[in-house]
């Protein structure tokens, strides 16, 4: 991977950076930031992205019966589905006006 190489960093680690396994030192994010060419705090995650509804939400026993019927009560594929579903609808949850502002923000400085 070239970003790594640039860095002067494992793959590993940038693949563990990017998927939030491993926290980058501020210094690593700085050399980020520059290597991309964008700004710093874009690749900072927004508070409400590191909150618990951001894992995931809570689902209603309605949906949860769905996704046991919909899988005729498979246990790795309710248990697939239904994580899927609680991130999907914390997603949603979260698409707030705060977020709205943060991605026109991030449009601007693009532009």
């Amino acid at each position: 991977m070239k970003l790594a190489q640039q860095l002067g960093i494992s793959r590993a680690s940038v693949v563990n950076i990017e998927a939030g396994r491993q926290r980058a030192p501020l210094h690593l994010l700085w050399q980020f930031s520059e290597t991309l060419a964008t700004d710093l705090s874009l690749l900072i995650p927004r508070r409400e992205e590191l909150s618990p509804t951001a894992k995931g939400a809570t689902l209603n026993p309605a949906m949860v019966k769905q996704i046991r019927e919909a899988t005729n009560n498979d246990s790795e594929a309710v248990k697939a589905l239904t994580r899927f579903a609680s991130k999907l609808k914390a997603a949603i949850e979260i698409d707030s006006p705060l977020r709205k502002s943060h991605d026109q923000r991030k449009a601007r400085r693009k532009g």
